[in-house]
C-alpha cells in the first residue's frame, strides 16, 4: 500500500473518531498554496500575525543538486511538480519509482509585496540531512549533505533564520538520506514576520521545556517514592512513564535533545523516540489496571501489547530501515486497539464508579485530542496549532492528581484505622475488664453507641442453652441496660429472620446482623443500623472487633465460673499440705529451741522465715480468690524502689549457692504498688530458689525502653518444657516441684495486668528461664 496512502486513511479515521467538526472559521485568512513552484502572497497580510505554511507544488529534481541560483530560471535540470511537504517514497519520477535513499533538490519561488515587514523562517526537520539556500545564499543546514551513504549524515536540528528585505525568494533545499527509511522535505517551513515565528518558537520550546522539566521532577518524586514503599507498584509505573514522557519531548516537536546532545549520533536519538512512543503503550496499561481492574485485561492484556513488545524489541536492535517498516502498520494497530482499549477501560471504570475514573479519562482524552490534532497539522488536513506539548502536561497533571488523591485517601483511611484500633484497644480492655456478663453486654453496647450516628437502637442477643430463647439487651437514652427474653424468630424486625440458622453477616430492612460462631454455634448476635456501621470496610472490621471482644469477655466469664468451682476442691488439699508443711517446720524449731536454747537466734531465724512464707501464701490464695486485684498505686522512683527489692533478695538467696547478678539502669518514675510489686518479684525469685540444687545463678535486669520499663529475671536452670509454657500462668499450675500450690506465678501475672503490663514466658538463650515483666511509665 502506497504510504501516503495508508497515512492519509489513519488520519482520516482518526478525525471522524476526535475530530469530527473540526473545520477551519470562514471569517479567518487562509494561507495560500503554491502552485507550479510558485507562490504568490502579494495580497498576504502577514502582519496580521499569520504564519504561512510553505506548502503546495514544489519544484522536485530527484538524484541532483541544482546549483543556487538567485532568480528561478529556465534549466536542462528535470523535474517535476510535487506536493509538498510529504516523504519522497514512492514518488513516480519519469518512468522510475523514487525509493528511500538518495538526494534531491527542492525549488519555491515565492513573491512578497513590496510593503512587507522584516520576515523570518522557521525550518523544522527534513529528512535526514539538507542545505537551503535562499537567493542564491546559504542561510541554514542540518547534517551533511552528499551523493553518497559514506560521507553522508543524518541530523535533525530545528532553527530560525531571517531573511532579506526583498520581495522575491528563491528557496533551494538540497536533501539527502541515507540513514531513514522515509526521506524529503516534510514538515512544513513555516513563513511569517520575525516577531511571529520568534514567539511562536519561544512558546513552543517553552512547552517543551515545561514538559521536560514537569516529567523530570515528576520521575525523581515517583522514584524516590517508590523506594520507600516498595509494596506498591503504581510509583514506579507512573514515573517510569513520566520518563517515557521526557525522552519523547526531548526527541520530538522542537527536538531539545537533538540540539542539546548534539554529541549522539541520529541513530541512537532516533531510536529513542520511537522506543519511547511504543513502550508507553504496555506501561500506560499497567498503570491504568492498578486504578481499573478488569477482568478482560488481566486475561488477555499481554496479547493486546504483544506487537507492542515487539516493536519496542525490534527498536533496540534493528536499523531504523527495518523496525521502520512496521511503523504504518502499527499505527493502525494503535488507534483501531490500543487507544480504544484505553477508553473502554476507563469508560469502565467511570460506569462501575471507580475512584479516579473520570481524571483518567480527562487525561486520556486530552493526550488523544492533542496527538490527532498535531497529526493532521503535519499532513495539512487541519488548520491548528500543535498541542501535544499541552496534551502531555495535562497527562501528567491528571496522573498526579489521581495519585496524589490515593495517597491522600490512603492517608485518611489510615488516619481513621489507626484511630479506630486505638479505640478497639481501649474498647476491648473495657469490654474484657467486666465482671460479669451484664457489665461486659452493657459495655459493648455503650462503645457501639458512641459510632451511633443514626442515633436507632442498638441490640445484642445471647441464646440460652437449648437455642430457643434468647436475651435482648439494649440501653436507653440515659445508658440503662434492659434485659429481655426473647424466641429466636423476630418477624416484625427482622422478617422472619431465624437466629439459629444465621451463618454470615446479612442486611436486613437497613439493620446489620451480625453473628459470632463458635464451632458452627451461634454465640451472639448484634443487630445495629447498617448505615451507621458498613460506610467502609474498616468500621465494619472495629465492629466486628468489638463482637469479638465482647465473646471473649463472655467465654473468659464462663470459664472463670468453671474453673473456680473445679479448682476449690484441688486447691484445698494442696493448701492443707503447704499449710502443714510450714506449720510442721515451725514446730520443729520451736522444740529444738526448747531442747538447745544456745542454737536460738539460727532456729529463731528459721521459724521466722517459715512464718513469712506461710504470710505469703496466705496473700495468694487471697489475690486469687479475687477477680479483681485493687492496687494502691504510688508514684515512685524505680532506681530507689528496685535498690530495696535487692536488698530482699539478697536476704532470700543467703545461705544458698545460688549467685545473685542485679543491674538497675532506670531511674524513670512510675506509678506502681510497692508491696504487690515486691511480692512480683519475690514470687519469681522463690520459684528459682525452689530449684537451688539445679541453678547457680540468677540475673536480674532493670531497664527502660521507650515508654516501658522491662524488668528481666533470669536464671541458668534447668528451664520450662513447651507443654508447662502453656500453662504456667493459668489458675491451677501443675508444676514438677516438690512442694507448692503452683500459685505464685499466677498472682504474679494478676499483679502484672492490674498494672497495666504483662509478663513473657521465654527460655534463656544460654538455657534456663527468663521472666520478662513490661510496666508502663507513668
Amino acid at each position: 500500500m502506497d504510504i501516503q496512502l495508508s497515512r492519509r486513511i489513519v488520519l482520516f479515521f482518526l478525525s471522524i473518531f476526535l475530530c469530527s467538526g473540526c473545520t477551519t472559521n470562514k471569517d479567518e485568512q487562509v494561507a495560500p498554496t503554491a502552485k507550479n513552484g510558485f507562490l504568490d502572497l502579494t495580497s498576504t497580510n502577514v502582519n496580521s500575525g499569520l504564519t504561512i505554511p510553505l506548502s503546495g507544488e514544489w519544484k522536485f529534481y530527484w538524484n541532483q543538486f541544482i546549483l543556487p541560483r538567485k532568480n528561478a530560471k529556465d534549466s536542462n535540470d528535470q523535474f517535476i511538480f510535487k506536493k509538498s511537504p510529504s516523504v519522497w517514497n514512492d514518488t513516480e519520477y519519469f518512468g522510475t519509482t523514487v525509493g528511500s535513499f538518495g538526494y534531491a533538490s527542492y525549488e519555491l519561488d515565492i513573491k512578497l509585496s513590496k510593503d512587507s515587514p522584516a520576515m523570518a523562517m522557521y525550518i523544522p526537520d527534513i529528512g535526514t540531512a539538507y542545505e537551503l539556500y535562499i537567493n542564491g545564499e546559504l542561510l541554514s543546514q542540518a547534517g551533511i549533505v552528499s551523493k553518497t551513504a559514506n560521507n553522508s549524515k543524518a541530523q535533525y536540528r530545528p532553527q530560525i533564520i531571517t531573511l532579506p528585505n526583498i520581495d522575491h525568494l528563491n528557496i533551494i533545499i538540497h536533501v539527502s538520506n541515507y540513514q531513514n527509511l522515509w526521506g524529503g522535505y516534510w514538515y512544513p517551513i513555516q513563513l511569517g514576520k520575525v516577531e511571529t515565528i520568534f514567539r511562536e518558537r519561544q512558546i513552543q520550546s517553552g512547552l517543551s521545556i515545561a514538559v521536560c522539566i514537569a516529567a523530570g521532577m515528576m520521575a525523581c518524586y515517583n522514584l524516590i517514592f517508590y523506594i520507600f514503599r516498595r509494596k506498591d507498584m503504581t510509583p514506579l509505573l507512573f514515573a517510569i512513564h513520566c520518563i517515557l514522557i521526557l525522552l519523547r519531548a526531548l526527541t520530538t516537536g522542537e527536538r531539545i535533545g537533538h540540539l542539546a546532545f548534539d554529541f549522539l549520533s541520529w541513530e541512537i536519538l532516533n531510536r529513542i523516540e520511537y522506543f519511547s512512543t511504543f513502550c508507553s503503550g504496555p506501561v500506560l496499561y499497567t498503570f491504568l489496571y492498578r486504578f481499573i481492574p478488569n477482568e478482560f485485561w488481566k486475561k488477555y492484556g499481554f496479547y493486546f501489547n504483544f506487537p507492542l513488545y515487539t516493536m519496542c524489541v525490534l527498536i533496540l536492535t534493528t536499523p531504523n530501515t527495518f523496525y521502520a517498516i512496521f511503523l504504518n502498520p502499527l499505527l493502525f494497530y494503535i488507534f483501531f486497539t490500543v487507544i480504544p482499549g484505553w477508553m473502554i477501560m476507563i469508560l469502565i471504570g467511570v460506569f462501575k464508579k471507580q475512584k479516579g475514573a473520570w481524571v483518567l479519562l480527562m487525561g486520556y482524552f486530552g493526550l488523544m485530542v492533542a496527538n490527532v490534532n498535531d497529526s493532521l497539522v503535519i499532513f495539512g488536513l487541519l488548520n491548528s496549532f500543535y498541542m501535544i506539548p499541552y496534551g502531555q502536561i495535562f497527562l501528567i497533571i491528571s496522573h498526579s492528581i489521581i495519585i496524589s488523591k490515593r495517597y491522600s485517601n490512603s492517608l485518611t483511611e489510615s488516619e481513621n484505622i489507626s484511630h479506630q484500633m486505638k479505640t478497639l484497644v481501649t474498647s476491648t480492655q473495657k469490654i474484657m475488664s467486666s465482671p460479669d456478663y451484664t457489665s461486659a453486654a452493657k459495655s459493648a453496647l455503650e462503645i457501639l453507641s458512641e459510632n451511633n450516628k443514626d442515633n436507632k437502637e442498638l441490640y445484642i442477643f445471647l441464646p440460652d442453652t437449648s437455642g430457643k430463647t434468647w436475651k435482648r439487651y439494649s440501653i436507653d437514652t440515659k445508658f440503662d441496660l434492659k434485659v429481655t427474653e426473647v424466641s429466636d424468630l423476630i418477624e416484625d424486625r427482622s422478617s422472619g429472620l431465624e437466629f439459629n440458622r444465621l451463618k454470615e453477616p446479612i442486611i436486613l430492612n437497613d439493620r446489620l446482623f451480625l453473628p459470632i460462631t463458635q464451632k458452627e454455634h451461634i454465640f451472639l448476635i448484634l443487630d445495629i443500623p447498617a448505615k451507621s456501621f458498613t460506610r467502609n470496610e474498616s468500621d465494619m472490621d472495629w465492629v466486628q472487633g468489638i463482637a469479638y471482644a465482647l465473646t471473649l469477655s463472655l467465654q473468659n466469664l464462663m470459664r472463670q465460673d468453671i474453673n473456680q468451682l473445679a479448682i476449690i476442691g484441688e486447691l484445698t488439699s494442696e493448701i492443707a499440705h503447704d499449710i502443714g508443711h510450714h506449720v510442721l517446720l515451725i514446730q520443729k524449731s520451736l522444740q529444738y529451741i526448747e531442747l538447745n536454747p544456745t542454737l536460738n537466734f539460727t532456729l529463731f531465724k528459721q521459724a521466722k522465715k517459715e512464718i513469712e512464707a506461710l504470710s505469703n501464701l496466705s496473700v495468694d490464695i487471697l489475690e486469687f480468690s479475687k477477680k479483681r486485684i485493687f492496687l494502691d498505686l504510688k508514684l515512685i522512683n524505680a532506681k530507689d524502689f528496685f535498690s530495696s527489692v535487692e536488698e530482699d533478695l539478697i536476704l532470700l538467696f543467703e545461705n544458698s549457692d545460688i549467685k545473685l547478678n542485679f543491674q538497675n539502669l532506670s531511674s524513670d518514675w512510675i506509678k506502681i504498688d510497692e508491696l504487690r510489686m515486691r511480692r512480683v518479684c519475690l514470687n519469681i525469685a522463690k520459684n528459682c530458689l525452689d530449684l537451688k540444687e539445679e541453678v547457680s545463678e540468677f540475673s536480674v535486669l532493670i531497664q527502660s525502653e521507650n515508654s516501658a520499663l522491662i524488668i528481666i529475671m533470669e536464671d541458668d536452670g534447668p528451664g520450662i518444657n513447651d507443654n508447662l509454657k502453656d500453662i504456667i500462668f493459668n489458675t491451677k499450675l501443675e508444676s514438677s516441684k516438690p512442694q507448692g500450690t503452683g500459685l505464685g506465678l499466677s498472682i504474679v501475672r494478676k499483679i502484672a495486668n492490674a498494672h497495666g503490663g504483662e509478663i513473657l514466658l521465654t527460655s534463656n538463650p544460654k538455657g534456663g528461664t527468663r521472666f520478662s515483666i513490661l510496666l508502663p511509665l507513668s
